[in-house]
């Protein structure tokens, strides 16, 4: 035994049904993915400095220079005055120059003090820069290693190999494996 509606009641309440389903898709939003801090954090230069610093005081022997570098195995370093202000970076590029002028003059050069053979150019960078911005400085400027400056002081040196570090975990974080 059915029950017979009229049909009235089965158009209304049809479209009631019809209008409820274009409702829902006309407001449906998409499950919204749960945003994970880390990974939409900025990624500074800070995170991934080197905090010990060695620098070279500008009166100081080449010699000594090369020895620090080659015994910490680090291809540069900031330059201070007798102040802390950093007045240059020398690097092995620098000392390269050392090394020809002594053999073309077959002797030691008197020009042995770092101040004659460093770059006096200094291109620093933020600590709360990006290690996206510092990558694109190293790619503008052709440098291994930025001074990580606040005003005047170093707060550390962050080089090509701290950005690619810094990549890896990124990759591991967001990219695509």
């Amino acid at each position: 035994m059915s029950v017979q509606y009229p049909l009235n009641f089965s158009v209304f309440y049809l479209q009631n049904i019809i209008s409820y389903i274009i409702n829902m898709v006309i407001n449906y939003k998409a499950p919204q993915k749960i945003k994970d801090k880390k990974s939409n954090a900025q990624i500074l230069v800070k995170d991934y400095m080197s905090k010990n610093v060695i620098t070279f005081f500008n009166y100081e022997s080449i010699s000594l220079v090369m020895s620090t570098l080659s015994s910490n195995k680090i291809s540069g370093a900031p330059v201070i005055n007798k102040f802390g202000k950093i007045v240059g970076v020398i690097s092995e590029t620098d000392i390269m120059k050392h090394v020809l002028e002594s053999r073309y003059f077959n002797m030691p050069t008197n020009k042995n003090s770092v101040s004659y053979f460093m770059t006096k150019t200094v291109d620093t960078i933020s600590p709360n820069k990006t290690i996206f911005d510092a990558a694109s400085r190293f790619l503008e400027l052709n440098r291994k290693r930025f001074p990580v400056m606040d005003g005047d002081k170093i707060l550390g040196i962050i080089s090509r190999s701290d950005i690619i570090t810094a990549a890896l975990k990124i990759k591991g974080q967001s990219w695509r494996k």
